[in-house]
């Protein structure tokens, strides 16, 4: 009798710890980052720009919710580089806009397949590059923060995911302590890695 019992205890608890079972994912992306706003304007509105985007994040997924909401901390960076005509020269510069924040996150189905959205929000932080003109620095470079935002919308296909996220321009100071403002369209490939806890 004390052998069933045991045994039912040692059932129950098994099932219980199961029912419980705690979600945590970590996903790395990386893609391309094209510059939105002022700051990588040029004279007449001449020039190319693009860059490298990637971003990790790291998510709590709620049980309650059938694992498909989750909220967690998310870093995102780009380099970028712009260039076109300024002061009748050719100009090309490169830029980084980071954001360090946290992040909600909704899946739609748990099948292999689905879409998803997110969004994350937290300090952003642009830095601009020195400008010169004809070897003499103008303005010199530095960084500075604002409020990042960034929706973003993707599918999962198992852990390969295809995203496009949009960080919304905020005004930054930039050269002179003019405010001017900068955002990204970052669209990337990442992978999902899933850990039960």
């Amino acid at each position: 009798m004390k052998k069933i019992s045991f045994l039912f205890v040692l059932l129950s608890l098994f099932f219980v710890s199961n029912s419980y079972a705690q979600k945590v994912s970590a996903a790395a992306f990386l893609g391309w980052s094209v510059p939105q706003g002022e700051a990588f304007t040029y004279d007449d509105g001449t020039g190319g720009k693009g860059g490298l985007g990637y971003t990790v994040d790291v998510l709590y997924h709620f049980a309650k919710f059938d694992q498909k909401l989750a909220v967690g901390l998310v870093y995102n960076g780009a380099i970028l580089a712009g260039g076109g005509d300024s002061d009748e020269s050719l100009s090309i510069d490169m830029y980084g806009l980071n954001l360090y924040g946290v992040k909600g996150y909704y899946r739609f189905f748990n099948s292999g397949v689905s879409p998803y959205v997110s969004f994350s929000t937290g300090l952003s932080r642009l830095e601009v590059p020195e400008v010169t003109s004809n070897g003499v620095v103008i303005s010199e470079g530095g960084s500075s923060f604002s409020l990042g935002v960034a929706p973003e919308v993707g599918v999962e296909l198992g852990d390969f995911i295809i995203s496009a996220m949009y960080m919304l321009p905020m005004k930054y100071e930039t050269w002179s302590n003019e405010k001017e403002t900068a955002g990204s369209l970052q669209i990337s490939l990442g992978w999902r890695f899933n850990y039960q806890l």
